[in-house]
């Protein structure tokens, strides 16, 4: 059983993820914003942290960041999500290297079950 933090603004997309994971015997923390998503982390370690490139007016790439600077071992467990283009030099990213894994929208739940995996992977690395 994993447990997986999946920040979404999409009330939607957050509600197929839980139930498919929960579903799977996973344990599932949404969170729609920034705000919500630093409050999941107070008390959580997560295994695998999939992170919406687009929160409404907020950017997941801060929240990428914040978790470098405040919780650097979970940073190696990052994946994005976006519906955007993607690729090292995709707009969304400003200039920055994307060096986290990224997940085009739609996808397909179990690839992203995958990234679960690959997220213990890269933590222990």
């Amino acid at each position: 059983m994993a447990t997986l933090l999946y920040v979404d603004d999409e009330e939607t997309i957050g509600r197929l993820v839980s139930r498919y994971f929960s579903r799977r015997g996973d344990r599932v923390l949404l969170a729609r914003s920034l705000a919500e998503a630093r409050a999941a982390l107070a008390n959580e370690d997560p295994d695998a942290v999939f992170i919406d490139v687009w929160l409404g007016r907020e950017k997941g790439t801060d929240f990428a960041r914040w978790i470098a600077e405040h919780r650097p071992a979970l940073l190696a467990r990052v994946t994005f999500v976006t519906g955007e283009l993607t690729g090292q030099d995709a707009d969304w990213a400003e200039g920055e290297t994307v060096t986290r894994p990224v997940i085009q929208k739609p996808f397909d739940l179990a690839t992203l079950a995958g990234f679960i995996h690959d997220a213990g992977s890269r933590a222990s690395a």
